[in-house]
């Protein structure tokens, strides 16, 4: 099957935001409204202040018009970010698990319900250091390349499309690199067993005259 060129060479970020769109997330309703029907299902009917989850998009639509709370999710809470930082932070750390989209998530909500956050200012200094930390074990594992395997688990969407372009020109790279070093190796190998023919057939030889 033939691969896009979008797919090899990544996404934007309001493209990735569009993906990360229909994320469910909680939200408590500040007025009562009916069942909202959706392609995905339904959602509601919402009775404040009874907690409810919706897909994002929805979420930040019933923000924008204050109708109402989005509840942030936990891993978006400053201590648990603080935490996640100190254990990425330590040698040989594994990259930690986290929503597939969570750097569009706290983007949006960031930009759109930055009064619903606690200390949201420390939320965004912890997401870049977070974010930092992992590009910088993203990129030592792309320098301990192989053209067999590159295991990275727990990457995001965001960091896996930052990558994307890079990687996919060095194991290119690395593949050719495999092909020309078993071209030569099986060319040394051919070059050995005709050396070793040509010495069996000069002491054939060389024993013939002999008698």
């Amino acid at each position: 099957m033939a691969i896009s060129t979008r797919q090899t060479e990544g996404f934007t970020m309001p493209e990735l935001e569009y993906l990360a769109q229909s994320e469910s997330i909680t939200i408590v309703p500040l007025h009562r409204m009916d069942r909202v029907e959706l392609v995905r299902g339904v959602v509601g009917p919402f009775r404040p202040p009874q907690k409810t989850e919706v897909p994002l998009w929805l979420a930040v639509m019933l923000k924008r018009t204050n109708r109402c709370r989005i509840v942030a999710p936990k891993w978006l809470a400053f201590e648990h970010l603080r935490d996640l930082c100190r254990r990425e932070e330590q040698p040989d750390a594994m990259f930690t698990r986290l929503p597939v989209h969570y750097l569009e998530i706290a983007h949006m909500l960031l930009t759109h319900a930055e009064d619903d956050l606690v200390e949201p200012q420390g939320i965004r200094r912890l997401l870049q250091d977070l974010r930092e930390v992992r590009q910088s074990k993203t990129h030592e594992g792309l320098r301990m390349l192989n053209s067999q395997q590159l295991q990275m688990d727990n990457l995001s969407a965001a960091e896996i499309n930052e990558i994307r372009p890079l990687f996919r020109h060095s194991f290119d790279m690395l593949r050719q690199l495999d092909v020309l070093a078993s071209a030569t190796e099986e060319s040394q190998q051919q070059s050995q067993f005709a050396e070793n023919s040509y010495s069996q057939m000069d002491d054939a030889f060389g024993a013939d005259y002999t008698h």
